[in-house]
């Protein structure tokens, strides 16, 4: 076993925990609770305790470089600090307040290769990325001329036996990064939404994880990225149709439409969710009718391969429905109506427009599905010209828009 001594600055330095229930043993386990800048951090602590590999290309990571360079005072608020376990830690007030704190831990040598050694147990990515703000070999333009007002938090943990350390790092590393809607939720950016989703549907979204945890009829299958991505399907300003723009990324990056989220590209379309989800149950109830209830001749096979099934489902509305129809050839539909939308309005009365419109998408839609050879569901989701040929369905019928 390899001891090692490492000695560094810290703002403050308190012992937070001591564990004394253990008779006989030499030392009592302690956890400590430091602040330090981050230039007085000790290099070349060792990852052997932690669980996860380090990896300044990780989403993390970047986000601790971009805090770092842009706005190091605020490092220790956004970040959830580092955690060691070392062998023993004794600290002293030093001259001007700041204390001298030294640390002792062990390496594993080769007679001791099972032993996962003391170090960073937990804060891996948050180590790894002050490093390499401070002592990294830096890309050109990469520079960090204010990380001296950065500042990190440290919990150390003395006298963790070996069984201990690797339980405390499967524990430590097994939390769940938080969803970026959650962090929206937190910002406010949802109240528009929540406000003018039905209250008799709320119950059937999330906005945050674990809203309904006891809910007794189960938690819902929906989130607000749900709601997001159908607002997403009807925004001509971040979709014009004039353009030969359309939401496919409501399909194939609802990740993206959250990042990228902003009031402002949606307040004209905010008090259409109603509507919208009025527009999808009856998409539903056209497919219903077409897929085993027409009497028209037209009737539509469902099958697997197309990722539909006979399975029931339930939309946001809370409505059930007798099959299970796949997104691609539900939301190309939904999107061709944002042409009847003028100024925020609808140019006639939904009623009416779906009357006009909405049994001729939907059979539009299975026709380009069985002219494309019955590809996959997301390939046809992806292909720019199943949205194209639904959208000219009612461009080419409807000029004054």
């Amino acid at each position: 076993m390899n001891v090692k001594n490492v000695q560094f600055l810290a703002k403050s330095a308190c012992r937070v925990f001591q564990d004394n229930s253990e008779e006989g043993k030499e030392q009592d386990k302690q956890i400590w609770s430091l602040t330090l800048a981050v230039e007085n951090l000790p290099q070349n602590l060792p990852y052997g305790p932690n669980a996860r590999n380090a990896d300044l290309k990780a989403k993390p990571a970047k986000a601790m470089l971009a805090t770092l360079k842009a706005e190091p005072e605020q490092f220790i608020y956004y970040n959830n600090g580092i955690m060691l376990v070392v062998d023993s830690l004794r600290a002293k007030r030093v001259e001007g307040g700041d204390f001298q704190v030294r640390l002792s831990y062990n390496e594993p040598d080769e007679d001791t290769e099972d032993f996962l050694g003391h170090g960073v147990l937990n804060g891996g990515h948050t180590y790894k990325a002050l490093m390499h703000a401070l002592h990294g070999e830096h890309k050109r333009g990469e520079k960090y001329p204010e990380i001296s007002n950065a500042f990190v938090q440290m919990t150390v943990a003395v006298g963790i036996d070996e069984e201990s350390v690797a339980s405390i790092s499967r524990a430590r590393n097994l939390s769940k990064a938080v969803p970026d809607y959650a962090l929206k939720n937190l910002e406010g950016d949802w109240q528009k939404i929540e406000d003018y989703l039905p209250p008799e549907y709320r119950k059937n979204v999330v906005f945050k994880p674990n809203e309904f945890e006891n809910n007794p009829d189960g938690a819902p299958q929906f989130t607000v990225v749900d709601l997001v991505q159908r607002l997403a399907l009807f925004n001509n300003k971040l979709f014009d149709f004039r353009k030969d723009s359309h939401p496919i990324s409501a399909y194939t990056g609802k990740g993206s439409l959250i990042r990228k989220w902003s009031n402002d590209d949606y307040a004209h379309i905010f008090h259409l969710l109603p509507d919208i989800l009025w527009l999808e149950e009856k998409v539903m109830e056209t497919h219903e009718q077409l897929n085993g209830h027409s009497s028209s001749g037209k009737k539509i096979v469902i099958t697997k391969v197309s990722g539909c099934s006979k399975k029931s489902s339930t939309l946001i509305t809370g409505k059930e429905v007798d099959l299970t129809v796949a997104p691609p050839f539900v939301m190309p539909v939904l999107a061709a109506f944002r042409l009847l939308v003028k100024d925020g309005q609808w140019i006639k009365p939904r009623e009416e427009l779906w009357g006009e419109y909405g049994e001729l998408l939907v059979n539009r839609l299975w026709e380009t599905y069985r002219n494309e050879g019955r590809s996959s569901a997301a390939s046809f989701g992806r292909s720019k010209s199943t949205w194209t040929t639904l959208t000219n369905t009612i461009a080419m019928r409807f000029v004054q828009i």
